[in-house]
């Protein structure tokens, strides 16, 4: 939807850039035109993440959130980034990078609440990076 957007306003600049459509004429202005809806298609296939009640996937895979048995918080590019890794007890695991689930507040929360559930219920390991960044240590 973004590409769409981008195009219609180069053609809009383009048009009352030169009070009309005399542009349309000149065959390599339409390249500028063409590409944004093809980048942004492929640049919005290539996250894939999606949520449920109890599940949590991404392209490569799948976890049950309530029934994990690992959640870790992995520091990489020197702590600048960090990657979150779940596994759950069928042996599914996944890891995606921790700004890119929680820019999606939604579904960040339904996530963040299986994890919550399995650490406090005592069925899944943590490392203290996880209990640190995500906020899991219990306050009694």
């Amino acid at each position: 939807m973004s590409g769409l957007l981008m195009s219609v306003i180069l053609i809009g600049f383009g048009t009352l850039r030169d009070w009309g459509i005399d542009w349309m004429s000149t065959w390599w202005l339409w390249l500028f035109v063409i590409w944004p809806p093809f980048v942004f298609y492929f640049i919005g296939r290539s996250v894939g993440i999606s949520a449920g009640a109890d599940w949590f996937a991404v392209k490569n895979g799948y976890v049950d959130t309530y029934e994990l048995t690992e959640v870790k918080v992995v520091g990489t590019s020197g702590g600048l980034a960090w990657d979150l890794e779940l596994q759950d007890k069928s042996g599914n695991e996944l890891s995606i990078n921790l700004r890119e689930i929680q820019t999606n507040r939604d579904l960040w929360d339904l996530v963040y609440n299986g994890i919550v559930y399995s650490v406090h219920r005592g069925s899944a390991k943590t490392n203290p990076h996880a209990l640190d960044k995500l906020k899991l240590r219990k306050t009694c």
